[in-house]
């Protein structure tokens, strides 16, 4: 049957062919597949289930994620630091080392933590000593 083609027809049902297996193999693949419809209010937990699913069952987190939640995390630590910091004055808990109150805490407070995307040297020395400070320790023992 194939003989009496001309060569452009056999093409085109060779394409064909390996449309129809194709379309096939996506049939197969898809019974396979779950679905699942997930309800809940707002805030109620639904993208973290699905996330974890997906840490947990899944391939992880992309590359692109990673590094988003590299840029999350420096960003929480500025956060947390100017928070304590500003607890620091409201409850008048006194640093025990003074360069961190003169030159470690006004150096976090210069910086808009909202646009942090990297942790440069001097801002790492400056979080850690103030960590490490006793005075921080108290506040932070306080909360």
């Amino acid at each position: 049957m194939m003989c009496c083609l001309s060569a452009e027809a056999r093409e085109q049902k060779q394409i064909n062919r390996e449309i129809e297996k194709q379309l096939r193999l996506d049939k197969k693949n898809q019974r396979r597949e779950l679905k699942l419809l997930l309800l809940g209010t707002g805030e109620s937990g639904k993208s973290t289930f699905i996330k974890q699913m997906r840490i947990i069952h899944g391939t992880g987190y992309s590359e692109e994620d990673k590094r988003s939640f590299v840029k999350l995390v420096y960003q929480n630590i500025f956060m947390a630091m100017h928070i304590m910091i500003r607890a620091m004055d409201t409850l008048k808990i006194q640093y025990r080392d003074k360069r961190n109150e003169q030159e470690h805490a006004a150096l976090v407070r210069s910086v808009d933590y909202e646009t942090v995307t990297t942790f440069e040297p001097q801002y790492v020395e400056a979080i850690k000593s103030l960590w490490n400070d006793p005075g921080i320790k108290e506040c932070y023992d306080r909360r």
